[in-house]
C-alpha cells in the first residue's frame, strides 16, 4: 500500500498490529512509525535500532508478562533481517492482539528488497516514495510540526525551509525540532534568521542565477559542495522547478489568469508569485519543450555513461541549458 492509504486506515482505526514501513525517504518512514508508535498506545515499547537488534529479546517482550498490558516492538533497520526470526515475531502478533509489530526499513535506492520478505507482512507493507510536489511536502512537514508540538503560522515559513535545505525532509524535520526545544514560533522571519543550510548556496539561488543567465559557476562548485549534493538529485530538483513554472504558463494559456492555489494547493508568498509570474511569462511552450527534453538527454546520460566527470558533465549541461534559453 502507499502513504495515502495508510492514512486512511489511521482515520479509520482499522490498521494492523504488524506492519513493514520502507522506501528511500528515511524522514517518512520514520515519521510514520512514530506515528504508529502514539496510535498504538501501548504501555510498552521496545525500540530496536540497526545493530542493536536482538531476536532472543524481541521474544521475550512479546512473551506474556505479570505486569500485562499492550507491547510494541519498534524496529529500524537499513537491511531485511533473518526471515525465520522475523516470520515469529509476525507470528507473536497474530496470536495475541495485545503485541504490535513496527519494522522500519530504510532502503538506499540502489538495491531491491526481496520479495519473499515482503510477503511475510502479507499486504500489510507500506512503501514511501519522495513528495511529488510541494504541498505533499508541506503536509508532512506539518505533520512533523502536529508531533513537536509546535505550529507554522504560515505555509511560507516551512517552505522556506524546505528550500533552504534544498528539498531535503530530514534536515528540515531536524528544524523543527530545533524550534520546538527553543520554544520559538515558526515565522517567515524567525527561519530567515535562525535556519541556514549546509551550502552557503541554496539550490534556488543557484536556480535563479541560470534562468537569469547570469554566470553561475562558482555557486556550482559551492554548492557540490554540500553534503546532501548528488547529481540525479540536482537534475530532479532542477526539472521539479521548470515544471512548477510550465503548470503557471499552461494555466494562464488556458485560463487567462493565475490562480496559485488553483495550480499548486498553496499559496506562495506575493514576492514569490511575481517571480513565477515573471518566469512562465518570459519562456515560450516552444521553449519550455526544448529544456525539458534537454533535461531528459542529460539525465540519461548521467545514468548510462560511465566514463565521464559527472559534476563537469552536469556542469556543462547546465551552460548548454543557458544557451538555449538565450536562442530566439
Amino acid at each position: 500500500m502507499y502513504r495515502n492509504e495508510l492514512e486512511g486506515l489511521i482515520f479509520a482505526k482499522k490498521v494492523p498490529n504488524y506492519i513493514l514501513l520502507r522506501g528511500i525517504d528515511e524522514f517518512q518512514n520514520e515519521l510514520y512509525a512514530k506515528i504508529l508508535i502514539s496510535y498504538f498506545g501501548c504501555e510498552n515499547l521496545t525500540s530496536m535500532y540497526f545493530d542493536d537488534y536482538d531476536y532472543d529479546k524481541a521474544v521475550s517482550f512479546f512473551e506474556p508478562s505479570l505486569f500485562g498490558g499492550k507491547n510494541t516492538l519498534y524496529i529500524k533497520t537499513n537491511k531485511t533481517l533473518n526471515k525465520k526470526e522475523i516470520k515469529n515475531l509476525i507470528s507473536m502478533t497474530q496470536k495475541d492482539e495485545l503485541n504490535h509489530f513496527i519494522y522500519e526499513l530504510d532502503e538506499d535506492g540502489y538495491s531491491s528488497v526481496e520479495k519473499d520478505f515482503t510477503a511475510l507482512f502479507n499486504k500489510n507493507e507500506v512503501r514511501f516514495f519522495k513528495p511529488n510536489s510541494q504541498r505533499e511536502a508541506l503536509n508532512l512537514l506539518e505533520n512533523k510540526c502536529k508531533m513537536c508540538k509546535i505550529m507554522a503560522n504560515n505555509d511560507a515559513a516551512l517552505l522556506r525551509i524546505y528550500q533552504i535545505h534544498n528539498e531535503n525532509l530530514s534536515l528540515c524535520a531536524n528544524e523543527i525540532e530545533k524550534f520546538a526545544r527553543l520554544g520559538i514560533e515558526i515565522s517567515l522571519e524567525n527561519v530567515n534568521k535562525i535556519v541556514s543550510g549546509l551550502s552557503e548556496v541554496s539550490f534556488e539561488d543557484l536556480f535563479e542565477k541560470i534562468l537569469d543567465k547570469k554566470d553561475f559557476r562558482d555557486d556550482f562548485f559551492l554548492y557540490t559542495k554540500s553534503g546532501s549534493y548528488d547529481e540525479m538529485e540536482f537534475i530532479n530538483f532542477f526539472y521539479r522547478s521548470i515544471f512548477k513554472i510550465f503548470k503557471i504558463h499552461s494555466y494562464a494559456k488556458i485560463y487567462g489568469n493565475f490562480d496559485f492555489k488553483a495550480i499548486f494547493g498553496y499559496t506562495p508568498p506575493r514576492n514569490i508569485q511575481q517571480t513565477l509570474k515573471r518566469r512562465a511569462g518570459e519562456i515560450s511552450t516552444k521553449k519550455f519543450f526544448e529544456i525539458f527534453k534537454h533535461l531528459n538527454e542529460t539525465e540519461f546520460s548521467l545514468k548510462t555513461e560511465q566514463n565521464i566527470d559527472k559534476q563537469i558533465f552536469l556542469l556543462a549541461k547546465l551552460l548548454e541549458l543557458q544557451r538555449i534559453l538565450i536562442q530566439k
